[in-house]
């Protein structure tokens, strides 16, 4: 008479056995990327640095897998799909601003974590991230008068009148003796400089997703962070030759989600969503055999888009 009682009960157990559904999503927008370098104490002059905004067309993909009612992984990317050009302008302390020149990035990522279950809506992540970033420079120019003071600034104090210091532009030889406007004649505008960042990333975060705890409402919203560290950092730059610069656990990031759906069909809902990052990463340094010593500036890196796609589960 009690085999009914345990029917109930074998029929709970099986319910929250489950894993979570297992989803994918596909959503396209527009990207800001925030960019900025800054290397301290040039010359003994003070800061040497630049910041700017760029705007490109993305996607953002992201796929769950339940694998049990504890654990399930994602597999997400992110991607600049065409590049924006934007005028950049450099400062050298005192001097205000030296230079400006045409500058386009792009960004590309792609990052597998596991999922831990802590609660139905409520999961805690650990991973790991690809990152690469790519940025080009053309169409340099001095600004002036802050170029041309730099420029005299450096030629005080050359200990070499015959081979001075001087404030140059890619594509321009140095040991020049003449006036900085005649120094510009040897500028060719096609000379541009490309520079490769990848990093793989550690990283560390916990999502919230309303869809998991009530699955029978129409609307549901999500809400993700995460914080990250490079495990290995790689800087390629075509002013360097074949210079490779390597470092470690230099810098940090956060990373945040959120979004809202809603269920056309069952297993089908459209969304829109938000994606922010911040990254920094510390001056990178390299000596040569040579004596000469090449440097990095510290970078500062912010990336916010705005998308819209839709999602399936299954």
């Amino acid at each position: 008479m009690k085999l009914p009682l345990l029917i109930p009960v074998l029929f709970s157990a099986s319910v929250y056995a489950t894993p979570n559904p297992s989803f994918s999503e596909v959503r396209i927008g527009l990207e800001t990327i925030g960019y900025s370098e800054t290397l301290n104490d040039v010359a003994g002059f003070g800061q040497l640095s630049q910041s700017i905004d760029v705007t490109n067309p993305a996607i953002r993909q992201l796929s769950y897998t339940g694998i049990d009612d504890d654990w399930g992984f994602y597999v997400e990317s992110a991607a600049t799909i065409s590049t924006d050009i934007a005028t950049e302008t450099w400062y050298m302390g005192e001097f205000g601003a030296v230079q400006q020149n045409a500058f386009k990035l792009k960004a590309n990522e792609i990052g597998f974590k596991g999922a831990y279950n802590f609660s139905q809506a409520i999961q805690f992540t650990v991973g790991t991230k690809f990152f690469t970033s790519s940025f080009t420079r053309s169409n340099f120019s001095f600004v002036q008068p802050g170029a041309d003071s730099f420029d005299k600034a450096l030629i005080a104090i050359s200990d070499d009148p015959t081979n001075p210091a001087r404030f140059t532009l890619p594509g321009m030889e140095g040991g020049q003796t003449g006036s900085q406007q005649n120094y510009t004649s040897q500028l060719r505008p096609v000379i541009s400089v490309s520079e490769d960042q990848m990093g793989i990333l550690l990283t560390l975060g916990a999502r919230y997703d309303s869809r998991l705890k009530d699955s029978f409402n129409k609307y549901s919203w999500y809400l993700e962070g995460e914080v990250s560290s490079p495990m290995y950092s790689e800087i390629q730059n075509t002013q360097f030759e074949t210079t490779t610069l390597t470092d470690s656990f230099n810098g940090w990031g956060v990373f945040a989600r959120a979004g809202m759906r809603y269920q056309v069909m069952n297993h089908i809902a459209i969304l829109a969503g938000i994606d922010a990052q911040y990254k920094s990463r510390d001056i990178v340094t390299k000596n040569l055999e040579n004596g000469q010593r090449l440097r990095v500036p510290e970078v500062e890196y912010s990336n916010v888009s705005f998308t819209l796609g839709a999602q399936w589960s299954y």
